[in-house]
């Protein structure tokens, strides 16, 4: 569930962009003391007892939100009071008491009040004023620094000005580029022996470097795609295992008419998820909007490992071998598959389109089938 909170949150603020009722220009939704706004100009300026979720060109907000905050604008003024904070903008106005962690994702950032948590900043052009009780990780291109840290400093800038008020209680961490001058930390501001150079690429003796990171992700990726097809296998394993009669003959419609399933998939998935967002359009159906996105994406799911699967078998009789009756080696077929899609998937856009039209024919093979036979018993 943690995984799906930023898909959800991203489909919350894409109702910005959607046309609300007729005269109406703010879409608002109340649910669980949890509060959802979505509109073109925006201003909160009424409390908030529970969570806010806000997305708009201007936003501003007036009145305190006691649980998380969540907003995404262009032009983004904080004037009250809040909990968490999540904000993603263009330019951010912070002048505000935020009790636990900030995260701030703009170009140009100002902030003048006070962060109970730790603090996580991406600018291009960032103010810091105000007190930071916890630690910051600071990455822009020009900073201005004038507040007290209680905890760790972790930057990555080009420039930075210390203001008189500026002190680090903890460590200092800074990134260097290969071949430029760290930025300077005054003795004022953090003790000599508390401050730490890291260069962006990985050292054997420094490590923890921006490198390392890379080197991390790339082994999570490979990870990832290994685990991916496994789990595609098992699936198609256990769909082959609970019901083979009704694999068989998805897989005979998918090899039969391509194109039908094709056709069938995309109405199906596009009629889900189209209609979530026409239940969004009435306010009161946002939340079934996330359950039909939801819906989408199992049946997205399902009809890609049934496709991979299918992939695999097409290939396996394309070289003139006869489909194996037992569940192990058709599993092992959905293995091959999986794992000949993944490395497609690879290819920028081409990749990402078979993909689509795999999960698409596999889903529209299963619809097709239980449409006949539903079909067949109705004696239509």
């Amino acid at each position: 569930m943690p995984r799906l909170l930023p898909a959800l949150a991203a489909a919350l603020f894409a109702l910005a962009a959607l046309p609300g009722p007729a005269g109406a220009e703010t879409s608002e939704l109340d649910f669980a003391a949890d509060r959802y706004v979505a509109g073109s100009d925006i201003e909160v300026d009424t409390p908030t007892e529970g969570d806010l979720f806000a997305a708009s060109e201007d936003l501003a907000l007036e009145e305190p939100v006691t649980g998380a905050t969540h907003l995404a604008a262009r032009r983004l003024t904080i004037e009250a009071d809040t909990g968490t904070l999540y904000a993603f903008a263009y330019e951010i106005d912070l002048d505000a008491t935020v009790a636990g962690a900030a995260s701030l994702f703009a170009a140009e950032v100002e902030l003048d009040g006070e962060i109970g948590g730790n603090l996580r900043l991406f600018a291009r052009d960032a103010e810091v004023r105000g007190a930071l009780n916890g630690s910051a990780l600071i990455a822009a291109r020009e900073l201005s620094l004038d507040a007290p840290v209680a905890g760790d400093l972790m930057l990555a800038v080009e420039s930075v000005e210390f203001g008189d008020d500026a002190t680090v209680t903890g460590q200092v961490i800074v990134y260097v580029e290969e071949g430029e001058e760290p930025v300077d930390i005054p003795a004022r501001v953090a003790d000599p022996d508390r401050v730490e150079l890291r260069s962006m690429d990985a050292r054997e003796d420094r490590p923890g470097g921006f490198a390392d990171m890379r080197q991390t992700a790339f082994r999570a990726a490979i990870a990832s795609f290994f685990v991916s097809v496994l789990t595609v296998a098992a699936v198609a394993a256990a769909a082959l295992a609970i019901a083979p009669a009704h694999v068989a003959q998805w897989r005979e419609k998918a090899l039969s008419a391509p194109g039908q399933s094709f056709v069938a998939g995309f109405l199906l998935i596009s009629t889900i998820a189209g209609a979530g967002f026409v239940l969004a359009l009435t306010v009161i159906g946002i939340p079934l909007l996330f359950a039909a996105l939801m819906l989408a994406g199992v049946v997205g799911y399902a009809g890609y490992v049934m496709g991979a699967y299918i992939f695999g078998v097409g290939l396996w009789l394309r070289l003139g071998n006869e489909i194996p009756t037992d569940i192990l080696p058709k599993a092992g077929l959905a293995l091959l598959g999986a794992f000949l899609v993944g490395i497609i998937a690879l290819i920028p856009l081409l990749g990402w389109l078979v993909v689509l039209a795999l999960a698409l024919t596999g889903a529209g093979a299963i619809a097709t089938v239980i449409r006949e036979h539903r079909a067949n018993a109705s004696g239509v």
